[in-house]
Protein backbone atom coordinates (compact mmCIF):
# COMPACT_ATOMS: atom_id res chain seq x y z
CA UNK A 1 0.00 0.00 0.00
CA UNK A 2 1.14 3.78 -0.70
CA UNK A 3 2.58 5.32 2.17
CA UNK A 4 -0.36 7.27 3.71
CA UNK A 5 1.11 10.84 4.12
CA UNK A 6 2.50 10.77 0.31
CA UNK A 7 -0.80 9.89 -0.77
CA UNK A 8 -2.74 12.51 1.26
CA UNK A 9 0.02 15.22 -0.28
CA UNK A 10 -0.45 13.76 -4.00
CA UNK A 11 -4.80 13.85 -3.50
CA UNK A 12 -4.47 17.04 -2.45
CA UNK A 13 -2.48 18.82 -5.11
CA UNK A 14 -4.59 16.65 -7.73
CA UNK A 15 -7.75 17.74 -6.60
CA UNK A 16 -6.49 21.60 -6.31
CA UNK A 17 -5.38 21.37 -9.53
CA UNK A 18 -8.40 19.28 -10.87
CA UNK A 19 -10.85 21.36 -8.77
CA UNK A 20 -12.16 23.81 -11.49
CA UNK A 21 -12.35 21.26 -14.06
CA UNK A 22 -14.74 19.26 -11.68
CA UNK A 23 -16.87 21.84 -11.62
CA UNK A 24 -17.52 22.49 -15.29
CA UNK A 25 -18.03 18.74 -15.73
CA UNK A 26 -20.66 18.94 -13.20
CA UNK A 27 -22.37 21.64 -14.99
CA UNK A 28 -22.64 19.89 -17.78
CA UNK A 29 -24.31 17.30 -16.70
CA UNK A 30 -26.63 19.38 -14.84
CA UNK A 31 -27.17 20.89 -18.43
CA UNK A 32 -29.07 17.27 -19.30
CA UNK A 33 -32.37 17.39 -17.87
CA UNK A 34 -32.74 13.57 -17.08
CA UNK A 35 -36.25 12.74 -15.38
CA UNK A 36 -36.88 9.46 -15.40
CA UNK A 37 -39.84 8.39 -17.67
CA UNK A 38 -40.72 5.00 -17.75
CA UNK A 39 -43.73 5.42 -19.54
CA UNK A 40 -41.71 6.77 -22.60
CA UNK A 41 -39.35 3.96 -22.50
CA UNK A 42 -38.37 2.17 -25.27
CA UNK A 43 -35.87 -1.16 -26.02
CA UNK A 44 -32.50 0.68 -24.97
CA UNK A 45 -33.77 3.56 -23.33
CA UNK A 46 -36.01 2.31 -20.55
CA UNK A 47 -36.55 5.55 -19.02
CA UNK A 48 -37.18 7.41 -21.48
CA UNK A 49 -34.92 9.73 -24.38
CA UNK A 50 -33.97 12.03 -21.54
CA UNK A 51 -32.03 9.42 -19.12
CA UNK A 52 -30.99 7.42 -22.64
CA UNK A 53 -29.08 11.45 -23.35
CA UNK A 54 -27.59 11.08 -20.27
CA UNK A 55 -26.02 8.03 -19.53
CA UNK A 56 -24.65 8.40 -23.25
CA UNK A 57 -23.44 11.51 -22.35
CA UNK A 58 -21.67 9.87 -19.12
CA UNK A 59 -19.70 7.19 -20.90
CA UNK A 60 -18.60 9.36 -23.33
CA UNK A 61 -17.09 11.63 -20.82
CA UNK A 62 -16.00 8.41 -19.04
CA UNK A 63 -14.31 7.13 -22.61
CA UNK A 64 -12.80 10.75 -22.54
CA UNK A 65 -11.09 10.19 -19.51
CA UNK A 66 -9.22 6.83 -20.83
CA UNK A 67 -12.20 4.28 -19.06
CA UNK A 68 -13.44 1.12 -20.45
CA UNK A 69 -17.25 1.64 -20.11
CA UNK A 70 -20.33 -0.90 -20.35
CA UNK A 71 -24.44 0.18 -21.47
CA UNK A 72 -26.59 -2.51 -19.71
CA UNK A 73 -29.46 -2.07 -22.24
CA UNK A 74 -29.68 1.94 -21.31
CA UNK A 75 -31.06 0.76 -17.43
CA UNK A 76 -27.03 1.11 -15.78
CA UNK A 77 -23.99 1.65 -17.42
CA UNK A 78 -20.69 1.82 -15.58
CA UNK A 79 -16.51 2.85 -16.17
CA UNK A 80 -13.47 1.10 -14.98
CA UNK A 81 -10.33 0.16 -14.89
CA UNK A 82 -7.65 -2.61 -13.45
CA UNK A 83 -8.34 -6.27 -12.34
CA UNK A 84 -11.53 -6.86 -13.39
CA UNK A 85 -11.58 -10.30 -10.41
CA UNK A 86 -12.16 -8.28 -7.49
CA UNK A 87 -13.52 -4.43 -7.60
CA UNK A 88 -13.77 -1.22 -5.30
CA UNK A 89 -17.03 0.21 -6.91
CA UNK A 90 -18.54 3.50 -6.37
CA UNK A 91 -22.43 3.88 -7.26
CA UNK A 92 -24.42 6.77 -8.16
CA UNK A 93 -27.70 8.03 -9.97
CA UNK A 94 -27.73 9.96 -13.47
CA UNK A 95 -31.91 10.21 -13.35
CA UNK A 96 -32.78 13.35 -11.13
CA UNK A 97 -36.45 14.22 -9.70
CA UNK A 98 -38.69 16.91 -11.41
CA UNK A 99 -37.25 20.51 -11.39
CA UNK A 100 -40.56 22.08 -10.11
CA UNK A 101 -41.49 25.54 -10.00
CA UNK A 102 -39.92 28.59 -8.15
CA UNK A 103 -36.41 28.67 -8.33
CA UNK A 104 -34.61 32.11 -7.63
CA UNK A 105 -31.26 31.27 -7.61
CA UNK A 106 -30.99 30.26 -11.15
CA UNK A 107 -32.88 28.18 -14.30
CA UNK A 108 -32.46 24.38 -12.84
CA UNK A 109 -30.58 22.98 -15.79
CA UNK A 110 -28.12 25.75 -15.85
CA UNK A 111 -26.02 25.32 -12.95
CA UNK A 112 -25.17 28.52 -11.01
CA UNK A 113 -21.80 29.13 -8.90
CA UNK A 114 -22.40 31.67 -6.03
CA UNK A 115 -21.29 32.39 -2.62
CA UNK A 116 -19.58 29.04 -1.87
CA UNK A 117 -22.14 26.69 -3.66
CA UNK A 118 -23.08 25.53 -6.76
CA UNK A 119 -27.16 25.58 -7.41
CA UNK A 120 -29.26 23.07 -10.38
CA UNK A 121 -31.03 20.24 -10.39
CA UNK A 122 -28.98 17.24 -9.25
CA UNK A 123 -25.86 19.14 -8.31
CA UNK A 124 -26.39 17.13 -4.56
CA UNK A 125 -28.60 14.47 -5.62
CA UNK A 126 -26.88 12.89 -7.55
CA UNK A 127 -24.69 14.17 -10.21
CA UNK A 128 -22.03 15.98 -8.09
CA UNK A 129 -21.53 12.97 -5.84
CA UNK A 130 -21.33 10.81 -9.38
CA UNK A 131 -19.00 13.59 -10.69
CA UNK A 132 -16.33 13.14 -7.94
CA UNK A 133 -16.72 9.26 -7.88
CA UNK A 134 -15.47 9.81 -11.73
CA UNK A 135 -12.75 11.92 -10.77
CA UNK A 136 -11.56 9.69 -7.83
CA UNK A 137 -10.97 6.79 -10.95
CA UNK A 138 -9.20 9.29 -12.85
CA UNK A 139 -7.14 9.98 -9.26
CA UNK A 140 -5.96 6.60 -9.18
CA UNK A 141 -5.21 5.90 -12.28
CA UNK A 142 -4.03 8.53 -13.51
CA UNK A 143 -1.27 8.20 -10.95
CA UNK A 144 -0.69 4.97 -11.36
CA UNK A 145 -1.86 3.99 -7.70
CA UNK A 146 -0.55 0.21 -6.96
CA UNK A 147 -3.83 -1.36 -6.16
CA UNK A 148 -4.67 -5.19 -5.49
CA UNK A 149 -8.45 -4.26 -6.34
CA UNK A 150 -9.83 -2.81 -9.97
CA UNK A 151 -12.02 0.20 -9.60
CA UNK A 152 -15.55 1.09 -11.27
CA UNK A 153 -18.27 3.45 -11.53
CA UNK A 154 -21.63 2.29 -11.98
CA UNK A 155 -24.30 4.59 -12.75
CA UNK A 156 -28.19 4.06 -12.74
CA UNK A 157 -30.83 6.09 -14.56
CA UNK A 158 -34.05 5.26 -12.41
CA UNK A 159 -33.50 5.79 -8.74
CA UNK A 160 -35.73 8.63 -8.04
CA UNK A 161 -38.31 6.10 -8.99
CA UNK A 162 -38.21 3.18 -7.12
CA UNK A 163 -34.60 2.30 -8.18
CA UNK A 164 -36.23 -0.87 -11.21
CA UNK A 165 -32.59 0.25 -12.80
CA UNK A 166 -30.39 -2.06 -10.73
CA UNK A 167 -33.05 -3.83 -9.75
CA UNK A 168 -33.02 -5.11 -13.01
CA UNK A 169 -29.37 -5.00 -13.32
CA UNK A 170 -29.21 -7.69 -10.72
CA UNK A 171 -32.32 -9.75 -11.46
CA UNK A 172 -30.73 -10.76 -14.87
CA UNK A 173 -27.64 -10.50 -14.23
CA UNK A 174 -26.11 -7.85 -16.22
CA UNK A 175 -22.84 -7.14 -15.01
CA UNK A 176 -20.50 -8.79 -12.56
CA UNK A 177 -20.70 -8.29 -8.73
CA UNK A 178 -18.55 -5.83 -6.92
CA UNK A 179 -16.63 -6.87 -3.59
CA UNK A 180 -17.83 -3.37 -2.31
CA UNK A 181 -19.95 -1.18 -3.47
CA UNK A 182 -19.92 2.24 -2.37
CA UNK A 183 -23.41 4.28 -2.74
CA UNK A 184 -22.44 8.17 -2.78
CA UNK A 185 -26.41 9.43 -2.40
CA UNK A 186 -26.53 9.80 1.22
CA UNK A 187 -24.60 11.27 4.17
CA UNK A 188 -21.35 10.79 6.13
CA UNK A 189 -20.64 9.35 8.66
CA UNK A 190 -22.66 6.24 6.73
CA UNK A 191 -25.96 4.53 6.81
CA UNK A 192 -26.52 0.88 8.07
CA UNK A 193 -30.13 0.26 8.04
CA UNK A 194 -32.56 1.63 5.62
CA UNK A 195 -36.94 1.31 6.52
CA UNK A 196 -38.76 -1.01 3.85
CA UNK A 197 -40.08 1.06 0.56
CA UNK A 198 -43.58 0.70 -0.63
CA UNK A 199 -45.59 2.68 -3.26
CA UNK A 200 -49.44 1.89 -3.73
CA UNK A 201 -51.82 3.51 -5.85
CA UNK A 202 -55.59 3.91 -3.97
CA UNK A 203 -58.72 4.92 -6.16
CA UNK A 204 -61.47 6.48 -3.96
CA UNK A 205 -64.95 6.96 -5.22
CA UNK A 206 -64.93 10.95 -5.69
CA UNK A 207 -67.88 12.74 -4.56
CA UNK A 208 -70.21 14.06 -7.77
CA UNK A 209 -69.14 17.74 -7.55
CA UNK A 210 -65.53 17.52 -7.60
CA UNK A 211 -64.67 18.50 -11.23
CA UNK A 212 -60.57 17.36 -10.81
CA UNK A 213 -58.32 16.80 -7.95
CA UNK A 214 -54.68 17.01 -9.25
CA UNK A 215 -50.90 17.59 -7.61
CA UNK A 216 -47.88 16.40 -6.91
CA UNK A 217 -45.37 14.85 -9.96
CA UNK A 218 -43.52 12.00 -7.98
CA UNK A 219 -44.15 9.72 -5.14
CA UNK A 220 -41.12 10.55 -3.46
CA UNK A 221 -41.66 14.21 -3.38
CA UNK A 222 -43.86 15.91 -0.42
CA UNK A 223 -46.65 18.04 -3.01
CA UNK A 224 -46.37 21.97 -2.31
CA UNK A 225 -49.63 22.28 -4.47
CA UNK A 226 -52.64 20.60 -4.80
CA UNK A 227 -55.73 21.69 -6.66
CA UNK A 228 -59.25 20.65 -6.16
CA UNK A 229 -61.82 22.10 -8.90
CA UNK A 230 -65.67 21.97 -7.89
CA UNK A 231 -69.09 22.65 -9.10
CA UNK A 232 -72.23 23.63 -7.56
CA UNK A 233 -70.40 26.03 -5.39
CA UNK A 234 -69.92 29.88 -5.86
CA UNK A 235 -66.79 31.29 -5.34
CA UNK A 236 -68.14 34.11 -2.44
CA UNK A 237 -69.65 31.30 -0.95
CA UNK A 238 -66.60 29.09 -1.21
CA UNK A 239 -64.55 32.19 0.42
CA UNK A 240 -67.10 31.99 3.31
CA UNK A 241 -66.74 29.11 4.05
CA UNK A 242 -62.93 28.77 4.20
CA UNK A 243 -62.43 32.10 5.85
CA UNK A 244 -59.51 31.83 8.30
CA UNK A 245 -58.38 28.91 7.00
CA UNK A 246 -54.31 28.11 6.61
CA UNK A 247 -52.62 27.12 3.95
CA UNK A 248 -55.07 26.99 1.83
CA UNK A 249 -57.03 29.47 -0.84
CA UNK A 250 -59.72 29.87 -3.16
CA UNK A 251 -59.80 31.18 -6.80
CA UNK A 252 -62.46 30.95 -9.48
CA UNK A 253 -62.41 28.31 -12.52
CA UNK A 254 -63.73 27.97 -15.83
CA UNK A 255 -67.36 27.40 -16.56
CA UNK A 256 -68.92 28.23 -13.25
CA UNK A 257 -66.37 26.17 -11.20
CA UNK A 258 -64.06 27.03 -8.02
CA UNK A 259 -60.49 25.72 -7.36
CA UNK A 260 -59.56 25.24 -3.87
CA UNK A 261 -55.94 25.54 -3.96
CA UNK A 262 -54.03 23.43 -1.01
CA UNK A 263 -50.28 25.00 -0.71
CA UNK A 264 -47.63 22.08 1.33
CA UNK A 265 -43.92 22.46 2.23
CA UNK A 266 -41.43 20.83 -0.78
CA UNK A 267 -39.63 18.16 0.77
CA UNK A 268 -38.61 14.33 0.72
CA UNK A 269 -41.02 11.75 1.39
CA UNK A 270 -38.97 10.54 3.85
CA UNK A 271 -38.45 13.09 5.93
CA UNK A 272 -41.43 15.12 6.52
CA UNK A 273 -42.02 17.80 9.37
CA UNK A 274 -43.28 15.99 12.75
CA UNK A 275 -45.38 18.57 14.10
CA UNK A 276 -47.75 19.36 11.35
CA UNK A 277 -48.88 17.57 7.81
CA UNK A 278 -47.24 19.03 4.41
CA UNK A 279 -48.46 17.34 1.86
CA UNK A 280 -50.47 19.64 -0.41
CA UNK A 281 -52.82 17.22 -1.28
CA UNK A 282 -54.07 16.27 2.14
CA UNK A 283 -53.58 19.77 3.25
CA UNK A 284 -56.39 20.51 0.17
CA UNK A 285 -58.88 17.71 0.99
CA UNK A 286 -58.97 18.72 4.70
CA UNK A 287 -60.41 22.07 3.47
CA UNK A 288 -62.72 20.61 0.77
CA UNK A 289 -64.19 18.44 3.89
CA UNK A 290 -64.93 21.93 5.41
CA UNK A 291 -66.15 23.32 2.29
CA UNK A 292 -68.68 20.93 1.88
CA UNK A 293 -69.98 20.36 5.28
CA UNK A 294 -70.89 24.22 5.16
CA UNK A 295 -72.41 23.85 1.73
CA UNK A 296 -73.91 20.53 1.10
CA UNK A 297 -72.10 19.97 -2.15
CA UNK A 298 -70.63 16.09 -2.59
CA UNK A 299 -66.55 16.16 -2.47
CA UNK A 300 -67.17 12.19 -0.54
CA UNK A 301 -63.55 11.13 -2.03
CA UNK A 302 -61.89 14.09 0.12
CA UNK A 303 -63.21 12.96 3.00
CA UNK A 304 -61.42 9.54 3.02
CA UNK A 305 -58.13 11.09 2.29
CA UNK A 306 -58.50 13.75 5.12
CA UNK A 307 -58.90 11.11 7.48
CA UNK A 308 -56.43 8.38 5.93
CA UNK A 309 -53.81 11.43 6.17
CA UNK A 310 -54.05 13.87 8.64
CA UNK A 311 -50.33 13.01 9.59
CA UNK A 312 -47.52 11.79 7.31
CA UNK A 313 -47.15 8.63 9.98
CA UNK A 314 -49.83 6.34 9.47
CA UNK A 315 -51.77 7.22 11.91
CA UNK A 316 -55.29 7.25 9.85
CA UNK A 317 -53.96 3.99 8.43
CA UNK A 318 -53.88 2.57 11.54
CA UNK A 319 -50.26 2.16 11.25
CA UNK A 320 -48.40 4.32 13.52
CA UNK A 321 -45.58 1.98 13.98
CA UNK A 322 -42.21 3.03 15.65
CA UNK A 323 -38.85 0.89 16.00
CA UNK A 324 -35.93 2.40 17.41
CA UNK A 325 -32.98 1.56 14.73
CA UNK A 326 -34.72 3.10 12.06
CA UNK A 327 -37.26 5.31 13.29
CA UNK A 328 -40.65 4.99 12.84
CA UNK A 329 -43.61 4.63 9.77
CA UNK A 330 -43.84 7.91 7.08
CA UNK A 331 -46.56 7.54 4.65
CA UNK A 332 -46.70 10.51 2.17
CA UNK A 333 -49.88 11.68 -0.16
CA UNK A 334 -47.75 12.26 -2.96
CA UNK A 335 -49.72 12.73 -6.69
CA UNK A 336 -53.02 12.98 -7.20
CA UNK A 337 -55.66 12.65 -10.09
CA UNK A 338 -58.98 11.94 -11.21
CA UNK A 339 -60.55 10.36 -14.00
CA UNK A 340 -63.40 7.80 -14.63
CA UNK A 341 -65.28 9.46 -11.31
CA UNK A 342 -61.93 8.07 -9.36
CA UNK A 343 -59.57 9.88 -7.19
CA UNK A 344 -55.88 7.74 -7.70
CA UNK A 345 -53.82 8.60 -5.13
CA UNK A 346 -50.55 7.56 -5.23
CA UNK A 347 -48.92 6.74 -1.64
CA UNK A 348 -45.40 6.47 -0.71
CA UNK A 349 -44.62 4.62 2.70
CA UNK A 350 -41.19 3.92 4.55
CA UNK A 351 -41.47 1.27 7.30
CA UNK A 352 -39.95 -0.12 10.08
CA UNK A 353 -37.23 -2.37 9.49
CA UNK A 354 -39.19 -5.09 11.96
CA UNK A 355 -42.05 -4.95 9.38
CA UNK A 356 -42.73 -6.53 5.65
CA UNK A 357 -44.33 -5.65 2.58
CA UNK A 358 -47.65 -8.31 3.58
CA UNK A 359 -47.63 -6.35 7.02
CA UNK A 360 -48.61 -3.12 4.88
CA UNK A 361 -50.28 -4.15 2.18
CA UNK A 362 -53.07 -6.07 4.89
CA UNK A 363 -52.83 -2.95 7.02
CA UNK A 364 -53.88 -0.48 4.05
CA UNK A 365 -56.55 -2.55 2.97
CA UNK A 366 -57.76 -2.87 6.04
CA UNK A 367 -58.24 0.95 5.93
CA UNK A 368 -59.56 1.65 3.09
CA UNK A 369 -62.20 -0.68 3.11
CA UNK A 370 -64.71 1.77 4.89
CA UNK A 371 -64.32 4.23 1.90
CA UNK A 372 -65.07 1.55 -1.02
CA UNK A 373 -61.66 2.60 -1.88
CA UNK A 374 -59.18 -0.45 -3.91
CA UNK A 375 -55.64 -0.12 -3.98
CA UNK A 376 -53.03 -1.21 -6.81
CA UNK A 377 -49.63 -1.88 -5.01
CA UNK A 378 -46.75 -0.43 -7.16
CA UNK A 379 -43.03 -1.22 -6.02
CA UNK A 380 -42.16 -2.74 -2.34
CA UNK A 381 -38.55 -3.63 -1.20
CA UNK A 382 -37.58 -5.19 1.98
CA UNK A 383 -35.68 -3.00 4.60
CA UNK A 384 -31.53 -2.76 4.65
CA UNK A 385 -29.43 -3.76 7.10
CA UNK A 386 -25.72 -4.31 7.82
CA UNK A 387 -23.76 -4.87 10.89
CA UNK A 388 -22.12 -1.26 11.99
CA UNK A 389 -18.50 -3.62 12.99
CA UNK A 390 -18.62 -5.09 9.03
CA UNK A 391 -15.37 -4.16 7.63
CA UNK A 392 -17.12 -2.67 4.24
CA UNK A 393 -18.63 -0.07 6.73
CA UNK A 394 -16.47 0.11 9.72
CA UNK A 395 -13.28 0.62 7.39
CA UNK A 396 -14.59 4.13 5.92
CA UNK A 397 -16.40 5.38 8.65
CA UNK A 398 -12.97 5.25 10.52
CA UNK A 399 -11.44 7.32 7.31
CA UNK A 400 -14.18 9.72 7.59
CA UNK A 401 -13.60 10.08 11.57
CA UNK A 402 -10.06 11.02 11.23
CA UNK A 403 -10.08 13.16 9.01
CA UNK A 404 -13.30 15.32 9.84
CA UNK A 405 -12.52 14.91 13.47
CA UNK A 406 -16.21 13.86 13.98
CA UNK A 407 -16.44 11.16 16.29
CA UNK A 408 -19.85 12.52 18.20
CA UNK A 409 -22.26 11.82 15.07
CA UNK A 410 -23.67 8.05 14.70
CA UNK A 411 -24.01 6.05 11.55
CA UNK A 412 -27.49 6.78 9.96
CA UNK A 413 -31.01 4.88 9.76
CA UNK A 414 -33.77 5.73 8.69
CA UNK A 415 -36.46 6.45 5.79
CA UNK A 416 -34.25 7.03 2.54
CA UNK A 417 -33.85 4.89 0.44
CA UNK A 418 -30.90 4.25 -1.93
CA UNK A 419 -29.37 1.76 -3.85
CA UNK A 420 -27.15 0.17 -0.92
CA UNK A 421 -30.38 -2.00 -0.59
CA UNK A 422 -30.00 -3.95 -4.02
CA UNK A 423 -26.89 -3.80 -5.37
CA UNK A 424 -24.51 -6.61 -4.08
CA UNK A 425 -22.27 -5.79 -1.21
CA UNK A 426 -23.53 -2.24 -1.12
CA UNK A 427 -22.92 0.31 1.89
CA UNK A 428 -24.53 3.97 2.17
CA UNK A 429 -21.74 6.07 2.43
CA UNK A 430 -21.71 9.96 2.25
CA UNK A 431 -21.14 12.20 0.34
CA UNK A 432 -23.12 14.54 2.73
CA UNK A 433 -21.15 16.07 5.84
CA UNK A 434 -23.75 16.62 8.72
CA UNK A 435 -23.28 20.24 9.62
CA UNK A 436 -22.12 21.72 6.24
CA UNK A 437 -22.85 25.47 5.21
CA UNK A 438 -26.46 25.75 3.89
CA UNK A 439 -26.83 28.61 1.57
CA UNK A 440 -28.14 31.88 2.72
CA UNK A 441 -31.47 34.31 1.75
CA UNK A 442 -32.73 31.40 -0.11
CA UNK A 443 -36.77 31.29 0.41
CA UNK A 444 -38.61 28.67 2.94
CA UNK A 445 -37.54 24.91 1.89
CA UNK A 446 -35.45 25.85 -0.86
CA UNK A 447 -32.36 24.70 -1.38
CA UNK A 448 -32.62 21.12 -0.51
CA UNK A 449 -32.07 17.86 -2.86
CA UNK A 450 -35.71 17.55 -4.06
CA UNK A 451 -36.41 21.07 -3.45
CA UNK A 452 -35.78 24.71 -5.47
CA UNK A 453 -32.58 25.94 -5.95
CA UNK A 454 -31.12 22.32 -5.15
CA UNK A 455 -27.38 23.72 -3.99
CA UNK A 456 -23.68 22.19 -3.59
CA UNK A 457 -21.21 23.38 -0.90
CA UNK A 458 -18.32 23.26 -2.48
CA UNK A 459 -15.77 22.63 -0.13
CA UNK A 460 -18.07 20.35 1.64
CA UNK A 461 -17.93 18.54 -1.61
CA UNK A 462 -14.25 18.57 -2.09
CA UNK A 463 -13.88 16.89 1.71
CA UNK A 464 -16.37 14.66 0.69
CA UNK A 465 -14.15 13.39 -2.32
CA UNK A 466 -10.72 13.14 -0.24
CA UNK A 467 -13.10 10.64 2.14
CA UNK A 468 -13.43 8.39 -0.52
CA UNK A 469 -10.45 8.27 -1.77
CA UNK A 470 -8.69 7.68 1.40
CA UNK A 471 -10.93 5.03 2.32
CA UNK A 472 -10.33 3.10 -1.32
CA UNK A 473 -6.78 3.28 -0.50
CA UNK A 474 -7.47 1.49 3.28
CA UNK A 475 -10.38 -0.73 1.97
CA UNK A 476 -7.94 -1.87 -0.77
CA UNK A 477 -5.71 -3.05 1.56
CA UNK A 478 -8.58 -4.33 3.96
CA UNK A 479 -10.97 -6.47 1.62
CA UNK A 480 -8.74 -10.09 1.48
CA UNK A 481 -8.34 -10.95 -2.11
CA UNK A 482 -7.87 -14.59 -2.49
Amino acid sequence: MMDQKQFDALLDQWIEDHKQEMIEELGLWVSQKSVSRVDLGAPGAPYGPDCRKMLDLALERCRHYGFETHDYEGYTGDARFGPTEHEISFVGHLDVVPEGEGWTVCQPYNMTQKDGFLFGRGVGDDKGPTIISLFILRFFKENNIPMKHGMRLMMGCSEETGMPDFRYYMEHKLGPDTDIAIVCDGGFPGGYAQKGFYTTTIHIPAGKDIVDFAGGTVHNAIPDTAVITVKGVTLEAAQAALKGADRVSVEVGDNGTVKIIGHGKAGHAAMPDKDRQNSAVAIAAKWAVLLAEKTGIDLGGCGAIANLFPTAFGDGLDMHWDEPIAGGLTANAGVISLTDGKLHLLIDIRYPIDRTGADITAALEKAIAPYGASMTVGECMEPYYIDPEDPKLAVPVQVYRDITGDTETKLSAGGGGNYARVVANGISFGPGIPGSPKPEGLPVAHGGAHSPDEALHIESWITGMKIYAKSVLLLDEALSVD
